[in-house]
């Protein structure tokens, strides 16, 4: 098995009981671990949140029922994803994100070196995105032929040259945060692909913290939060104190 085969599978594993942030008869909402995809690929031997969750939820109720999984996160990304537990909520859920009726906030680790240091306030990074056409399918920032993208950024905590940054993306593009967040100069703690690589970070040091939406059936609102990981608690202890914006 591959490197990257052998790290999926193990991180397959910890997917327990205890990441099921919130379940109704609707909805599902987990914290996806880092490494594992959100969903099946060409090759059937890696695996998935999708599929590691109906194995959990066949141990646990001895059948999984419908899982429609309504959004996706990177495989390097942690974080909250939604699930449909109904067949007919899943076009109600896309829906919602399609139309941006979702809050989706995010925390990023990033390096302020050189004397830097990172914008006060809310700011926007509104750069059009060309998702795909970089080496290595990286999305670039283009001036003309991209599509409209909008991030609001803001530090909410700072340690030394590290800094936390809350962001929220209002469009949904691949790669979004992490192109913009390296586009201002501050390219996310263990970014490989866009100059945040660091020899003693070993993972993405990003984590969808965040899930806002109006609950499919009953139209109340619906507010879902994944505690940071002990990746991000280990270089920012001061960030277990936070709450989402």
């Amino acid at each position: 098995m591959d490197p990257a085969g052998s790290v999926v599978a193990r991180l397959s594993t910890e997917l327990t009981a205890r990441r099921i942030l919130y379940e109704d008869a609707d909805v599902l909402l987990v914290d996806k671990p880092p490494g594992l995809v959100s969903h099946a690929t060409v090759d059937p031997r890696r695996d998935h949140l999708v599929a590691a969750l109906r194995r959990l939820l066949r141990a646990r109720d001895g059948e999984a029922g419908h899982l429609g999984l309504v959004h996706r996160l990177d495989r390097d990304t942690s974080g909250v994803v939604l699930l449909s537990r109904r067949a007919e909520h899943d076009a109600t859920l896309g829906a919602a994100f399609a139309e941006h009726r979702i809050e989706k906030v995010y925390l990023a680790i990033v390096r302020a070196a050189g004397g830097a240091s990172f914008p006060a306030g809310t700011i926007e990074q509104r750069a059009p995105l060309a998702p795909g056409r970089g080496p290595g399918g990286r999305t670039l920032v283009v001036r003309a032929g991209g599509k409209p993208s909008r991030t609001e950024l803001r530090a909410r905590l700072s340690e030394g040259e590290l800094v936390l940054v809350e962001a929220r993306p209002r469009t949904g593009r691949t790669h979004q945060i992490r192109v913009h967040l390296a586009e201002l100069g501050f390219p996310i703690l263990g970014d490989a692909l866009y100059g945040g690589a660091e020899p003693d970070v070993k993972r993405l040091l990003l984590h969808a913290w965040c899930l806002g939406l109006p609950h499919p059936r009953t139209g109340e609102p619906l507010r879902v939060v994944a505690p940071p990981p002990r990746a991000f608690r280990s270089r920012l202890p001061g960030l277990d104190a936070l709450e989402p914006g």
